[in-house]
């Protein structure tokens, strides 16, 4: 596509450079939120702590936590060694983790591109086109690139399933190695998510074997489940190999633990399919939104790629495209817990389908009804930047917003007009590449925290205080609160213990209570509320005729 004819390693290297480029910068310029990374942060900080990492063991504030293996939280606990407790230094790692899905696309799109040429010799064409498009796309996804810089266990879970997806469509022509990979890839995905190791291999096993069923005019060979039969043995002692850590891990967290260990795998791993935890039964609206909200816009391109999938349903690369698509479509709209993340393992799928459709129009040079979809995204972007300039609205990413209307107005005026494709296209991509660089810089990327009080500064106060005094939260914990705190703070009970502190929404005192300090909201009208220190306790303990210090 961009290069003639590159060693097989040059794409997927420098696209995960690029990758770096864009997903790593200004990790810690804003807190760490509710609820997955500052849990994952504390489970880390213990095993850092801990002389002997709790013999591989996971707790969260000494108690012995159930709920994930302690993949991605020895690996921040390793960071955390070497560099502190800065929120850059924690979400470091699972955002290297994260990047790797962007070269291991690619390595899938060109496995797939091989198969399908080995068995139609017809099809012409360079094979690199199809992956570098989709690494492209996957790599300017919001969703993926956001979700990618958090401390959280999806983007790291992303990445390994996408290598197992690979080493199962490399068991056709290497069988020992894809087993081996295919081994690796359940092994990390089993010290992440357990249950989703067995999904996802259950999903990818399907998957290949629809893309190597012969089909009509096809060339007739050996067929996958013949040629696995001549090297089984040798498929199925590397393939335990690689499973071998995940598997060690789990046995021994089922000896230490007894049936506390099964809580991954039951409720808080296939319960999710049968029951809605903790009120999240919002149904298929959740991954409805996700899709619509974060897949622009190479969502222009989804008609088009669904289109030739389904011609190229004949060979291997659509009948697997359409079949790991359908799969996880599946997968997601299944869960009766329905969680904005969990519709993040369809980004990979999409721009599997996507990326030949890019790719096509690069190399055909024809656009069809492209222009105007993109024109009219441009233009809305390019007012929502305007109101925001004008401070009509507030909370906007100014500079991002005219960063990606500029390139979309441009790129479709560009195609509407006649003119080089391949400068439209660029325009887009690299436009957009932009904007999300951009978008890093600002606040607003991990905008969930503006859906209640900022716990950072009131949570640095809290560890000021003396380690004997209680500390409880008004309303639901927050454990980034308890986080910032460096101690646990559980909501207050109903008849909570005497004198004890208090945190608040709001500035006015509690029955019973004096407002020690107040951290006022953000200047911008309309956002969070601001948020008290309340001592609940004897007069006598603090003045109650002096006013509350306020922070800004």
């Amino acid at each position: 596509m961009l290069l003639h004819r590159p060693r097989p390693w040059v794409v997927p290297l420098l696209l995960w450079l690029l990758t770096c480029v864009l997903w790593l910068p200004w990790l810690g310029n804003v807190p760490l939120r509710d609820w997955d990374e500052a849990g994952i942060a504390r489970t880390a900080l213990e095993f850092a702590q801990a002389v002997d990492l709790n013999g591989l063991l996971p707790t969260r504030w000494g108690e012995p936590y159930l709920n994930k293996p302690p993949g991605l939280h020895l690996l921040v606990a390793l960071a955390i060694r070497l560099g502190g407790t800065y929120e850059a230094v924690l979400r470091l790692a699972p955002a290297m983790l994260s990047t790797a899905a962007i070269p291991l696309v690619v390595l899938i799109q060109r496995e797939l591109a091989f198969q399908s040429r080995q068995s139609s010799p017809q099809l012409r064409g360079p094979v690199a086109d199809e992956g570098l498009a989709t690494g492209l796309i996957l790599m300017t996804t919001l969703p993926m690139a956001r979700h990618g810089r958090l401390l959280m266990l999806d983007g790291a879970m992303i990445s390994a399933t996408l290598l197992l997806w690979w080493g199962l469509l490399l068991l056709q022509k290497q069988p020992r190695r894809g087993a081996g990979l295919a081994g690796l890839a359940c092994s990390a995905l089993l010290l992440l998510k357990p249950p989703a190791a067995m999904a996802f291999l259950v999903l990818g096993l399907a998957a290949t074997l629809l893309a190597t069923l012969p089909m009509n005019g096809q060339r007739q060979g050996k067929s996958l489940l013949q040629q696995w039969r001549c090297s089984w043995r040798a498929m199925v002692f590397r393939g335990l190999l690689g499973c071998l850590p995940g598997l060690a891990w789990h046995g021994w967290h089922l000896y230490s633990r007894g049936d506390g260990a099964l809580l991954m795998w039951g409720r808080q791993g296939f319960g999710r399919l049968v029951e809605a935890l903790e009120g999240h039964d919002q149904g298929l609206s959740v991954p409805a939104f996700e899709i619509l909200k974060g897949g622009w816009p190479w969502l222009l391109l989804l008609p088009l790629g669904l289109q030739l999938a389904w011609r190229q349903r004949r060979q291997p690369a659509g009948r697997w495209r359409l079949g790991i698509l359908a799969g996880c479509l599946g997968v997601v709209l299944s869960l009766k817990t329905q969680l904005p993340w969990y519709s993040h393992i369809l980004w990979p799928p999409l721009a599997c389908v996507e990326g030949p459709a890019l790719a096509r129009l690069w190399r055909e040079r024809r656009t069809g009804q492209l222009g105007i979809p993109l024109l009219l995204l441009g233009l809305a972007l390019l007012v929502a930047t305007v109101l925001q300039a004008l401070a009509i609205v507030h909370g906007l990413p100014l500079w991002p917003l005219l960063s990606a209307g500029v390139a979309f107005a441009t790129a479709a005026i560009v195609l509407l007009r006649g003119f080089s494709v391949r400068w439209a296209l660029g325009m887009l991509v690299a436009g957009w590449w932009v904007a999300l660089l951009c978008f890093w810089a600002t606040p607003l990327w991990l905008w969930e925290l503006n859906e209640a009080w900022p716990t950072r500064a009131v949570g640095h106060l809290v560890g000021t205080l003396p380690p004997e005094e209680p500390v409880f939260i008004q309303g639901p914990g927050r454990p980034s609160l308890s986080w910032y705190g460096e101690r646990l703070i559980p909501p207050r009970p109903a008849q909570a213990q005497r004198p004890h502190h208090l945190v608040a929404p709001g500035e006015q005192p509690l029955a019973g209570c004096q407002v020690r300090a107040v951290f006022p909201p953000p200047p911008q009208p309309g956002q969070q509320e601001p948020v008290s220190l309340q001592w609940c306790g004897p007069e006598g303990r603090t003045s109650h005729r002096q006013a509350p210090q306020r922070f800004p």
